[in-house]
């Protein structure tokens, strides 16, 4: 999946599509695979956020608020 994507040029549709097949066929966290793509293409980390969609943003901030490493506020729940 990589392989094909490492020559033609990332847009949104092509960096959230490789961040998914590496989470569910891989296993790595959004976290990991969004660095790994990175590191891959030698692209720039300041990149990332034109490149994230608002599917990938949302589940990226689900984990890292699971992980501690958001501030996120917590809602009141029921306890139910």
């Amino acid at each position: 999946m990589i392989e094909e994507l490492e020559h033609k040029i990332m847009t949104k549709k092509r960096f959230a599509k490789a961040v998914e097949a590496l989470v569910s066929q891989k296993g790595f966290s959004y976290i990991d695979a969004m660095t790994f793509i990175v590191e891959e293409r030698g692209m720039d980390y300041m990149n990332i956020k034109k490149l994230m969609s608002p599917s990938i943003k949302e589940k990226l901030t689900a984990e890292a608020s699971k992980f501690n490493l958001l501030k996120v506020k917590k809602k009141n729940k029921l306890p139910v």
